[in-house]
């Protein structure tokens, strides 16, 4: 990560890298997801968005290139002296089948929502690697609000932290609250194959239609910095709570 990386991240509320994943790596886990799907197939006349949560030891490409290509290396570097690694014993495969024209109206942050919880699951950031190429809108692109982080940190200083657990936010969606805090205007992430996101946990984000291929998928990873769970709170009344590198590279 050079300077200018940590403040885009800092700034924006995530980051895309581009090309860190070779493609000998990309094609054993492309390979991978075409047998996850064959194996658990959507329901038949699906249409858009398809999520699988599979345990990373029933994804041994997909827990490789987590580490092999050094995405986990970079996810570090935003968050030293913090070792990082996955928050949950899952992997996520984002799909979207084609047929679905839509671009989402709001954003969420994820780990609300969840049968009989008493808190939010949260973790630090998200890690997603690109399959196929989503460089034009359209294409089942992941949507974001840029620096949202900084808003849901306004958010939770002013209403609370548990503000979101509130049904109304069905699920995380700081938007559907009355009033909605303002987090700004959404847009599509847009990235090749082989390039990485590097997104803030408290980025509000969506999934979008897909009208151009048969199958876009993504392998998503939620990482945690060691001892995350202990200090959750204090993340969200200051978003950077985690990311030193971050906020020295903001002040300089």
């Amino acid at each position: 990560m050079n300077a200018d990386q940590l403040r885009t991240f800092g700034r924006d509320g995530y980051l895309v890298v581009r090309g860190v994943a070779a493609e000998s790596l990309l094609a054993e886990l492309s390979t991978e997801v075409l047998d996850l799907v064959a194996r658990k197939p959507p329901p038949a006349g699906r249409v858009g968005f398809h999520h699988y949560f599979e345990e990373p030891g029933d994804l041994p490409k997909a827990c490789a290139i987590l580490r092999d290509s050094g995405v986990l290396s970079m996810a570090a570097e935003l968050v030293a002296p913090h070792a990082i690694d996955l928050a949950f014993p899952h992997i996520q495969i984002a799909t979207s089948i084609y047929g679905w024209d839509h671009e989402p109206g709001g954003g969420h942050i994820d780990g609300y929502g969840l049968p009989d919880q008493t808190e939010p699951a949260t973790f630090t950031m998200l890690a997603g690697i690109y399959l196929g190429d989503e460089s034009e809108r359209g294409r089942g692109n992941l949507w974001v609000w840029p620096g949202s982080h900084l808003g849901h940190q306004r958010l939770f200083r002013e209403r609370g932290v548990d503000v979101l657990m509130a049904p109304e936010s069905e699920g995380g969606h700081a938007c559907l609250l009355d009033p909605p805090p303002d987090l700004g205007q959404g847009q599509p992430v847009l990235a090749k194959r082989g390039d990485v996101l590097l997104a803030h946990y408290l980025l509000a984000h969506n999934h979008s239609g897909n009208m151009w291929n048969p199958l876009r998928s993504i392998a998503y990873y939620r990482l945690a910095a060691e001892g995350h769970r202990q200090r959750w709170r204090d993340t969200h009344l200051d978003a950077l709570h985690e990311y030193a590198p971050v906020r020295a590279a903001l002040v300089s």
